[in-house]
């Protein structure tokens, strides 16, 4: 088994992912306990954390599972294109799972690699952050991202289940930021991020800006400020993020949408270029909804101007 994980990691380096570990398939404990003490303190959220519990655990979900292999995307090597409005989030420009994205097909690519080896293979299904931390490729910092001392927390995490019995790796339980380090938690615009650790997602502006039911309250409205869709403030002033974005690589498929990617653009797009161009790479805002893409951009733009 110990020539299989090898021959695995290999596959991984082939297919272009940064790093790769195995975990078990335990019980993730901790990870339920957290859903348990997020719904002592926020009840109302309760169905929503619920939903995420199931995540737990693996071999109940899938018996004939025997370990994880937890692969790492690094998508902080690309250049961002000028005059995209900074209030979008890296990961949702870089979404791997954009079909003109590069690293589009890395997922399947490893899927067909490890079929290729003999094995039984199930994407996801595990709770992705906790499996790296298990598996030791990453470690916890404060903002609940994981971060590589390499790559800081630009990151994908994308598990697959194995039926081959593999020696799991050294975890890596350890914090990853300094000791006295709360930037994050201070510089939250919502205060979502509430203490190290704890976020409370309904006020995270990530989902404010494309997920929440309208109207969002108005003083949450205000505080999401310059994001239009996603939100890296966590991220941005992370100590650990400093030099982590390399901009190694072109971004060909976004320079193609530069235009109509700014703030400006954005806040008065048509409804057709937003469906036909926006949309089916920034899909969590609904076809119908052009209007919330208009909304944020024009708060974000009157920002500025204000």
């Amino acid at each position: 088994m110990t020539l299989i994980a090898k021959k695995i990691k290999e596959l991984a380096k082939d297919v272009g992912y940064v790093d790769c570990g195995i975990a078990s398939t335990e019980l993730f404990s901790e990870f339920s306990a957290a859903i348990d003490q997020r719904i002592r303190e926020f009840p109302a959220l309760a169905c929503e954390y619920e939903k995420m519990r199931k995540r737990a655990f693996p071999r109940q979900n899938n018996p004939w599972a025997n370990a994880i292999v937890v692969c790492v995307h690094w998508y902080g090597k690309y250049r961002i294109p000028e005059n995209i409005s900074n209030g979008i989030g890296r990961s949702y420009l870089f979404d791997r799972r954009n079909s003109d994205c590069p690293d589009h097909d890395l997922p399947e690519r490893m899927k067909k690699g490890l079929e290729q080896l003999g094995l039984r293979v199930r994407r996801g299904g595990v709770p992705d952050r906790w499996a790296a931390v298990r598996a030791g490729v990453a470690r916890f910092g404060r903002n609940n991202f994981v971060y590589t001392e390499k790559h800081g927390s630009w990151l994908n995490i994308e598990p697959f289940l194995v039926d081959a019995e593999l020696t799991p790796d050294e975890p890596s339980y350890e914090i990853a930021c300094p000791d006295s380090c709360r930037l994050c938690v201070e510089e939250c615009p919502t205060k979502a991020l509430q203490r190290p650790f704890c976020m409370r997602f309904d006020h995270c502006i990530a989902y404010l800006s494309y997920n929440a039911p309208e109207p969002i309250e108005p003083e949450l409205w205000r505080l999401m400020g310059p994001w239009v869709y996603g939100c890296d403030q966590c991220q941005l002033v992370c100590p650990l993020n400093a030099d982590k974005w390399r901009e190694r690589e072109a971004a060909e498929w976004l320079e193609k949408m530069a235009p109509y990617l700014s703030t400006d653009a954005l806040a008065e797009m048509d409804d057709a270029t937003y469906r036909e161009v926006v949309q089916p790479a920034f899909w969590y805002i609904a076809a119908d909804e052009v209007e919330r893409w208009r909304r944020n951009a024009r708060r974000a733009r009157d920002r500025v101007l204000g």
